[in-house]
């Protein structure tokens, strides 16, 4: 009898796992952790991260004193600087586009890194890192997003062209082109400089070099 109820135990959590919307299920895993990095979930719990965590979509991530590295299953990659905090707000991606990918995301202080993925290639739309000052979309693209203050952020396009937009208006940024925007009616401003991630990644741990034919 407590075979049978074992036995029955475990199908019906294998089916409400598998019924469970995609949004709860893993968005990304973790290609490193260094130093304090952590995950918390939308109710307050904190773990620890490492190497091959899985992270679910409405989890924050925390590097503190570290850094760390996340890949989407869509193909994204996310690097973030220490003393950062990066949101999921909604991912969903099924495999392959099918018009319901969803890559939505908060950077609320630090910065970061990216290499974009699937998710809003298709459909532009599908794709946004929200910051305190602006919202930042994409075309398919490599670009790093840093807050230089609590009210103000820098961000620059590396391949492809991103799309910045507050209060103010909105500026596509193509390949190569920097701007800084100081609040959230502030003009964006182009400029001639390169936000860069401190302290410098560690030898072993950089992006790989992105193309947009990739």
């Amino acid at each position: 009898m407590s075979r049978f109820k074992s036995c029955n135990s475990s199908s019906l959590i294998l089916v409400l796992v598998l019924s469970l919307p995609l949004t709860t299920l893993a968005a990304a895993r973790i290609d490193f952790a260094v130093g304090d990095v952590q995950a918390v979930t939308p109710e307050g719990a904190s773990r620890s991260l490492a190497k091959g965590a899985r992270i679910v979509s409405g989890e924050t991530i925390r590097t503190k004193d570290g850094r760390a590295q996340l890949r989407f299953d869509d193909g994204a990659i996310v690097s973030l600087q220490p003393d950062s905090e990066f949101r999921i707000d909604n991912y969903q991606f099924s495999g392959q586009p099918d018009g319901k990918e969803r890559g939505f995301f908060s950077l609320l202080k630090g910065g970061l890194r990216t290499l974009t993925g699937l998710v809003g290639r298709a459909n532009k739309d599908n794709y946004k890192v929200t910051t305190s000052v602006a919202t930042v979309g994409i075309r398919g693209t490599e670009y790093t997003l840093v807050y230089t203050d609590s009210d103000s952020i820098a961000v620059a396009t590396g391949e492809g062209a991103i799309e910045v937009c507050n209060d103010a208006g909105c500026k596509v940024l193509a390949s190569g082109e920097s701007a800084v925007i100081k609040g959230k009616d502030g003009a964006i401003e182009l400029g001639d400089f390169r936000p860069q991630l401190t302290p410098p990644q560690p030898i072993g741990l950089i992006l790989p070099q992105f193309s947009t034919a990739e």
